[in-house]
């Protein structure tokens, strides 16, 4: 009979134990991926801002409609190179702003943001992302999960994110 007790509180005593670590575990986890995810989506908005620098460089440089913008990258000594083999189209409004694609062409913020990533599908569904045309000009909103993550206002080049 004691022999009954003993196992049973053993097993009790190992159960208790590794539900703590495991919950301890889980704890930690959730943070660091929630923090990973946290990295990643202001990375994608400091991307998609450095692209609307560069459509406003190539602007500045050529007063076209429509500028070619290329990957770019920096050497071993520091100087930024670009690739020329690659280059992506946008159309920039009378102020020097990229709106995408021409008025009436299509989705201009997905666009954007495709350039942006770098992503050669489709968004991801949790995104979602609103076009209008205030004043003439572009205004994307973009979600996730139905919450504002960030906006763009080609009437200005703002790109403002929403910290949550």
């Amino acid at each position: 009979m004691a022999g009954s007790k003993t196992g049973l509180l053993n097993f009790v005593v190992i159960g208790t134990v590794l539900a703590i670590v495991l919950s301890s575990y889980i704890y930690h986890a959730t943070s660091i991926v929630k923090e990973a995810e946290d990295v990643n989506k202001e990375n994608a908005v400091a991307q998609f801002q450095r692209v609307v620098m560069l459509a406003r460089a190539q602007w500045i440089k050529t007063k076209q409609h429509t500028v070619l913008i290329y990957e770019t990258s920096l050497d071993a000594s520091g100087n930024i190179q670009q690739e020329k083999d690659v280059a992506a189209e946008l159309f920039v409004n009378v102020k020097g702003w990229p709106e995408g694609l021409a008025k009436g062409q299509g989705k201009a913020c997905e666009y954007l943001y495709t350039l942006a990533t770098l992503r050669e599908k489709s968004m991801p569904s949790e995104i979602v992302v609103r076009d209008e045309y205030v004043n003439g000009y572009l205004q994307c909103t973009f979600f996730i999960h139905n919450r504002v993550w960030f906006k763009y206002n080609a009437g200005s080049g703002v790109v403002m994110e929403r910290r949550s």
